[in-house]
C-alpha cells in the first residue's frame, strides 16, 4: 500500500465530515480500496456519528416533554390559585348584595387582581413571563386607582397612576426591554428605549400633579427650572457614556464637566426663583462669599479638567 494506516486514519474524520483537500481526498479512497482494516474504521466513525444523532435527537424528545409536562403543572397550579383568589371576590359580592350596593364588591375584584398578576400570570404565560407579569401588574393597578377613584369621586387618579408607572418602570424597564418581544425590535436601543421612555413619565407625571391641582404659571416655571437642568444631566451622561467612542477618561471629564455646568445652571435657577445670590460681598472681611453649590461646581470643572488631560495624555500614548 502506498500510505500508511495511521495518517490515512488520522485523515479519515476530515474525509468523513468533507473538509479535506482533494488531494487528501484521492489518497484516502486509493487506500480504502486497498484495506480492509481502515474501511472498517470509517465504517465505525459513521456509526458512532450515527448513535450520536439519536442520542440527541432522544434527548431533544424528552426534554420537549419534560417542558410541555411542567407547562402543564404550571397551568394546573395558576388555574388553582386563580380560583381560591375568586373566593374573597365571591363572599365580598354575597355580602353587597345582602346589604345592597355593590361598590366594595368592584374595589376588592379590581384589587384582587394585583396578587394574581403576579402569581397566577407567571404560572399560565408560556414565555416571556416577566413581560407578561409586569405588564399586567401594571394594568391591574391602574384598574384598581380607578375604580377607588370613581367611587370615592375622587380626582386624584392621574397623579397616582403617573407616580406609580414611573416608580415601577424606573425599577423594571432594564429588564423588560431584553425580553424577546421588545428586544427583536428596538434591537441595539435598550438603554436608549429606557431613558425615553423614563423621561416620558417623568413628564407625564409632573404635568399631572399642575392640572389636577389647578397650579398655575409659577409651578410650570419652578417645576422646569429644576427638572430641567438633571434631566440634561442625566441624558448627557448616558449619551456619554454609551455613544461617544473615546476612552474612559475623557468620558469622565465630560460627565464631571456637564455636572458642573447641571449645578451652576440649577443654582442660577434656584436664585431666580427666591430673589437671592448665589454669592456676596462680606463687608466686614471685604470678600466674595460664595454658596456652596457653587463652590461644589467649581469643584466638578476641576475635576474635569483633570480627567480630561488625562485622557488626552492616554490617547496620546496609545497613538505612539
Amino acid at each position: 500500500m502506498k500510505y500508511d494506516c495511521e495518517l490515512i486514519r488520522d485523515l479519515l474524520p476530515l474525509y468523513q465530515d468533507d473538509i479535506c483537500s482533494h488531494g487528501s481526498k484521492m489518497a484516502v479512497e486509493e487506500h480504502l480500496s486497498e484495506c480492509k482494516g481502515c474501511t472498517d474504521y470509517l465504517q465505525s466513525l459513521r456509526s458512532g456519528e450515527e448513535i450520536e444523532s439519536v442520542i440527541n435527537a432522544e434527548k431533544t424528545q424528552a426534554l420537549d416533554s419534560q417542558k410541555k409536562f411542567f407547562k402543564r403543572r404550571s397551568a394546573a397550579a395558576g388555574t388553582v390559585i386563580a380560583g381560591i383568589f375568586m373566593l374573597p371576590v365571591l363572599i365580598c359580592l354575597i355580602v353587597n348584595l345582602a346589604v345592597g350596593g355593590s361598590g366594595w364588591f368592584f374595589i376588592v375584584l379590581a384589587a384582587m387582581l394585583i396578587p394574581a398578576s403576579l402569581v397566577v400570570v407567571p404560572l399560565l404565560a408560556p414565555e416571556n413571563k416577566g413581560l407578561w407579569t409586569l405588564s399586567s401588574f401594571s394594568i391591574s393597578l391602574l384598574l384598581l386607582f380607578a375604580v377607588v377613584c370613581i367611587i370615592t369621586s375622587g380626582k386624584w387618579f392621574f397623579i397616582a397612576s403617573t407616580a406609580s408607572m414611573f416608580g415601577v418602570w424606573l425599577i423594571f424597564a432594564p429588564f423588560a426591554v431584553k425580553s424577546r418581544p421588545i428586544a427583536s425590535r428596538i434591537g441595539a436601543h435598550k438603554g436608549l428605549t429606557v431613558f425615553g421612555l423614563d423621561t416620558l413619565l417623568f413628564v407625564l407625571m409632573m404635568l399631572s400633579i399642575g392640572v389636577t391641582n389647578g397650579l398655575g404659571a409659577d409651578y410650570y416655571s419652578l417645576s422646569a427650572r429644576i427638572a430641567l437642568p438633571i434631566l440634561g444631566l442625566v441624558w448627557a451622561i448616558f449619551l456619554t457614556v454609551r455613544y461617544l467612542k473615546t476612552n474612559g477618561f475623557f468620558k469622565a471629564g465630560i460627565c464631571f464637566a456637564f455636572s458642573g455646568l447641571m449645578m451652576t445652571v440649577l443654582e442660577f435657577a434656584l436664585d431666580l426663583s427666591s430673589n437671592s445670590t448665589s454669592f456676596y460681598i462680606d463687608t466686614d472681611s471685604k470678600r466674595y462669599i460664595f454658596s456652596t453649590n457653587i463652590v461644589f461646581a467649581v469643584m466638578l470643572f476641576i475635576l474635569a479638567l483633570i480627567f480630561t488631560l488625562i485622557g488626552f495624555v492616554v490617547n496620546k500614548r496609545r497613538n505612539k
